[in-house]
């Protein structure tokens, strides 16, 4: 009976060192620190089995690196949608869309559309603010002119007209 007793000892040991070590492990380092170790394991999942399907192709080297990407991307992108919870993907996957869309256009108009956002917004109201509720609204306030405002870098665009025509060129 000591041997039992000693053994639930030890899983609740167990379970209590994990959680410390949990509790100490950042969200960033959850989200993104192991994304190094997570590439590693992609690449001994799929990779070989990827690259000897691509090989077969007969297709121009270009092609198939552009085909290996293309096929990795979407592979990802399956597995992530199946992974977030039915509840939450709806909203993830709005929200890839708009980042996507974001980063054509900072790419097509060589800016930081959300940089830009926070610069323009901190020239118009400043950065201090009495309480979280001030700047909220202040960002309320700004946020639905600034989205809606024609622009010279976006070459005479809006940024919500910029981001909108830049997701329906990807069908996003």
């Amino acid at each position: 009976m000591s041997g039992q007793k000693g053994s639930k000892t030890v899983k609740k040991t167990r379970k209590t060192a994990a959680k410390k070590v949990e509790d100490e492990i950042s969200v960033e380092e959850i989200l993104f620190g192991k994304n190094p170790s997570r590439s590693y394991v992609l690449r001994d999942v799929w990779f070989s089995s990827l690259a000897s399907v691509i090989n077969e192709e007969d297709l121009a080297e270009d092609s198939k690196r552009e085909l290996m990407f293309l096929t990795l991307s979407n592979a990802l992108l399956d597995m992530i949608m199946d992974i977030v919870p039915e509840d939450l993907s709806l909203l993830f996957a709005k929200n890839l869309d708009d980042y996507l869309a974001v980063t054509v256009v900072n790419q097509q108009y060589n800016m930081d559309l959300l940089q830009q956002f926070q610069d323009d917004f901190a020239a118009a109201k400043g950065t201090k603010f009495k309480d979280e509720k001030k700047l909220n609204d202040a960002v309320i306030e700004f946020e639905e002119m600034w989205w809606n405002a024609p622009r010279k870098d976006l070459a005479g665009k809006t940024p919500n007209d910029a981001v909108v025509e830049a997701a329906a060129k990807y069908n996003l």
